[in-house]
């Protein structure tokens, strides 16, 4: 009978531990299986994940430029990110996309989608095409600097603002006090208040650690302990978190401030869909031509002839439903010797349109590949080619297009985030997303583009999304991808501004058009 319960108390905590994890794998107990979720958990924006890497993203304060030291073991290694922007596109700068679990920056734990990357082992990026930031990301090395800039968050719960308005608090940055022992008293008195959630510092004790360190102050809000999050936390808990540290405490706070525009949304121009009170002129019905030139496409036609048992010798990948994203057919490697590399017109990176008159634009890889195979002994190809265009920069001698795709040591191409923004219009696979908000809520994202009198039509791109907000909850929206349309009305030849107010007035149900293409993979 002892073994009996044994067994049965074994199996009873066994069913608890599972349920347990079931639990932290979903948001307010409620089971999360779709991909989305998914995805951000990939990206470090929930807990650690089951190989326990660190998630510090808690240590880059917003609007602070913070330089973090990166080793790896391989020099080579990938750094397993996505990469956008580059002085060619509104963005401007090099964000981060996307982060892969088990990379080099997943396992740092520090970084998030959205950060700005400004510098990398000193090198200047913050004004540079994207092609030549790619080149000196992948220059191999044990230590990598970074200098990043993660944005400000800019939110006024009480008041019921979008986030582009100058709330009065929330400028937010990290303190690390340091213990003597581990029973040492920081000297802080927290408190709640009753028109604002969370925990702030009543006051300092008089030559605490606290005080000593001088960097806190009263009114201060603590919106994170040790990486916690205590936005809507307790003195009590709080103190618990402050007592279970032995050496650090990491504190993450906001304090009180002027109402004043940030430095950083002077310089770029963007707003978190909220603008002026400038008029909104009608739409251009012929804006300017895009600026965007950093690649241009060329049309051919190739017939090739093989014979029966031979096959075309080359392979492709994309497609529609291709992980993430929807993408069209494209060439990623030519097979020495084979028929496509024997007549040289088909190279890699050209993108597939159709076969023997069949069209390729829409369909999965797999069926692509199916097309492909099953052709006779004389074969035409139409394919779209990408050529670079040749920039004129002050910079020294840029990597050519084609090169910075081939420096991996991979022999694997791979697509550059630009090459997806040079395809033609009729290759877009485009999605609607549907995002509701209340009187008083905010969409939750930043953007950058639209007419302007000096440089003409620019499209709007996606410059970053804050958590918590209904376009980060939908889980669809990325750093870099380009809004096309709002409710049905077409974005192009829109004013910044203009694009702006209409985002910020707009309530209930609100219908995105969204083109969104993979950033170039390090």
């Amino acid at each position: 009978r002892h073994f009996e319960r044994s067994t049965i108390r074994s199996r009873s905590f066994k069913k608890i531990n599972k349920a347990f994890s079931v639990l932290r794998r979903t948001k307010s107990g409620s089971a999360v299986s779709n991909q989305t979720d998914r995805e951000r958990e990939t990206v470090g924006n929930s807990a650690a994940g089951e190989e326990g890497f660190p998630r510090l993203y808690h240590l880059i304060p917003d609007g602070e430029i913070t330089c973090i030291k990166i080793n790896r073991t391989d020099p080579h290694e990938n750094l397993a990110i996505r990469i956008v922007g580059g002085s060619e596109t509104p963005l401007v700068h090099i964000i981060i996309q996307h982060i892969y679990r088990d990379g080099v920056i997943a396992r740092d734990g520090r970084l998030l989608p959205g950060d700005m990357i400004l510098k990398v082992n000193g090198l200047d990026i913050k004004n540079v095409p994207h092609n030549y930031a790619l080149s000196i990301l992948k220059q191999p090395c044990h230590v990598l600097r970074l200098t990043v800039l993660r944005e400000q968050r800019y939110r006024c719960r009480t008041s019921g603002l979008a986030f582009n308005a100058h709330c009065n608090r929330d400028d937010s940055f990290h303190v690390v006090l340091n213990k003597s022992s581990p029973d040492e008293q920081l000297g802080i008195k927290l408190v709640r208040k009753a028109d604002e959630p969370g925990v702030f510092i009543f006051n300092l004790l008089e030559g605490g650690v606290a005080a000593r360190d001088g960097q806190l102050q009263e009114n201060d809000r603590v919106l994170a302990i040790n990486g916690r999050d205590h936005r809507y936390g307790s003195p009590e808990s709080a103190a618990q978190l402050i007592q279970a540290s032995e050496k650090q405490v990491h504190f993450v706070v906001s304090r009180q401030t002027r109402q004043q525009t940030p430095d950083i949304l002077q310089e770029t121009g963007w707003s978190y869909c909220g603008g002026g009170s400038q008029q909104c002129p009608a739409e251009r019905n012929n804006p300017s031509k895009s600026t965007l030139h950093a690649v241009t496409c060329h049309e051919k036609v190739v017939t090739v002839w093989k014979d029966h048992t031979e096959s075309l010798g080359m392979t492709v990948a994309g497609g529609a439903s291709n992980r993430e994203w929807d993408l069209p057919i494209y060439v990623i490697s030519v097979e020495p010797g084979g028929v496509i590399s024997r007549d040289s017109r088909i190279k890699t990176g050209d993108i597939l349109l159709n076969v023997n008159g069949i069209d390729l634009t829409g369909v999965s890889r797999s069926e692509a590949v199916a097309l492909l195979k099953n052709t006779n002994s004389s074969v035409v190809l139409k394919a779209l080619e990408m050529r670079a265009c040749e920039a004129r920069e002050d910079r020294g001698q840029l990597p050519p297009y084609e090169a910075t795709q081939a420096s991996s040591e991979s022999s694997e191409w791979s697509p550059s985030w630009v090459m997806w923004l040079g395809l033609p219009r009729y290759l877009y696979s485009c999605k609607e997303i549907v995002l509701r908000r209340n009187t008083s809520g905010s969409l939750g994202f930043s953007i950058v583009g639209g007419y302007e009198e000096n440089t003409g039509n620019k499209p709007f791109f996606i410059k970053s999304i804050v958590g918590g907000t209904p376009a980060y909850n939908d889980g669809r929206i990325r750093c870099g991808d380009i809004l096309l349309a709002v409710n049905g009305r077409n974005t192009s030849g829109m004013m910044h501004a203009c694009l702006a107010r209409m985002l910020k007035e707009l309530k209930g149900k609100i219908t995105l058009t969204i083109v969104s293409w993979p950033g170039t993979f390090l």
